[in-house]
């Protein structure tokens, strides 16, 4: 996992601590019993697979079960949806893939057209780590024989198993997860992959510390452009699908459902081409966590293939270049005003703001040479209203007075 040892532990205490209470007490329910609050009406059609081994430790054998539509053809390759177990099963209990909520959810998944995969863990956080990949790895691999198209991945986490399963679906070599699934968990990563569209379900009554991570993704999610979509369910509890038996739950659980059917089996190629597309936020996310080289490498690499792209646009440069002005990254914009130069080289305020740029830098010979070329090509541009030109020689000319002192 890609988040510390440490952080894990206390993320996943944070989990137990809110699903205890919501599901079980000394009098309440069991909670390896305890079911999903919505029903499909072709639910007990599935045909499921119980106990295939997937993965041999020393002499046990770890098992999954099979959730298949009932109207799957011979040779029909189907979307896959995995159910993420990040705690493994505990040591006296039922397997989790037993519990409710892990027979309820793949059967709601098989009744609606996916193959559904439950399965068997190791109780230890780098094991189930390990465990997790091999199952992939093995449903993958024997995807004629599941039904299952290997190329079109979904993952489903709730609750703790989301500090397993946001990883795994941000990895950016796994390009077969097609949509993941996170209900009412930590999210402790950042969002750094935009090509996989994500279902986020927050519990309003859930702990503060918990949302409070689900806040910041999605604050992320918004900046780095992730397709996301969002439910903040006001006023239910951590594992509010077995625990609020509410129309609104069961609109959720539909919703998901469909999330997961339109995402997995959708044509990807015209959307991930327009996905690709370097927008003014990407830009600016590229610059923050790459930085400016890495950026303007991607600038350049995608304005062939997309030369009408916003990004490309001279207003827009202008705009980027000046608001990380603001943010104190003088260096940062310079670049950005010379690309705006070196993509318009016959407007003359891309050289006024360039000018801007190495004044704020503190490059005076610069600044003064560029304030200078604003005027010589404004003499000559066409297409500038009488004001816009005061504008641009004005700021020109006041650089140069400063710079050169008269």
């Amino acid at each position: 996992m890609s988040t510390s040892l440490k952080a894990a532990r206390a993320a996943v205490a944070v989990c137990l601590v809110c699903l205890a209470p919501a599901l079980a007490s000394a009098q309440g329910p069991d909670p390896t019993r305890q079911r999903v609050v919505y029903k499909h009406p072709d639910a007990d059609k599935v045909s499921v697979r119980q106990d295939v081994t997937y993965k041999t430790v020393g002499t046990a054998a770890l098992k999954m079960d099979v959730y298949t539509p009932p109207a799957a053809k011979a040779g029909e390759r189907l979307p896959v949806v995995i159910f993420v177990n990040a705690f493994g099963d505990p040591p006296g209990r039922a397997k989790v893939k037993t519990w409710g909520q892990y027979t309820d959810w793949p059967r709601l998944v098989a009744a609606s057209g996916m193959v559904g995969v439950t399965y068997e863990a190791r109780p230890d956080p780098a094991a189930s780590n390990h465990d997790l990949a091999a199952l992939i790895d093995y449903v993958r691999a024997s995807a004629a024989d599941l039904h299952v198209d290997a190329e079109r991945v979904g993952l489903w986490s709730c609750s703790g198993n989301v500090l397993m399963g946001l990883p795994v679906a941000l990895d950016e070599t796994r390009k077969y997860i097609r949509a993941a699934v996170f209900y009412y968990g930590v999210m402790n990563e950042h969002p750094t992959r935009n090509d996989v569209p994500f279902f986020v379900a927050r519990a309003g009554d859930d702990d503060p510390q918990l949302n409070g991570s689900i806040d910041v993704f999605m604050k992320a999610a918004i900046e780095e452009e992730v397709p996301i979509t969002f439910v903040n369910y006001v006023g239910a509890q951590h594992a509010f699908d077995l625990v609020d038996d509410t129309e609104r739950t069961r609109e959720i659980i539909r919703q998901t459902i469909d999330f997961l059917k339109f995402n997995l089996t959708r044509n990807y190629d015209a959307e991930e081409a327009a996905r690709r597309v370097l927008s003014p936020p990407k830009f600016m996310a590229m610059i923050q966590r790459q930085g400016i080289q890495k950026a303007v490498q991607e600038f350049e690499a995608q304005r062939k293939s997309n030369p009408n792209a916003a990004i490309y646009q001279e207003n827009t440069l202008n705009t980027l270049g000046y608001r990380l002005l603001q943010q104190g990254k003088v260096k940062d914009a310079v670049e950005v005003f010379k690309l705006g130069v070196a993509s318009y080289p016959n407007s003359a305020n891309t050289y006024d703001s360039l000018g801007d740029g190495y004044e704020a830098d503190g490059q005076k010979e610069l600044a003064i040479q560029m304030s200078e070329k604003t005027l010589q090509v404004l003499a000559a541009q066409t297409g500038l209203s009488e004001d816009q030109k005061n504008n641009i020689r004005t700021s020109a000319e006041a650089k140069l007075k400063r710079l050169k002192g008269n």
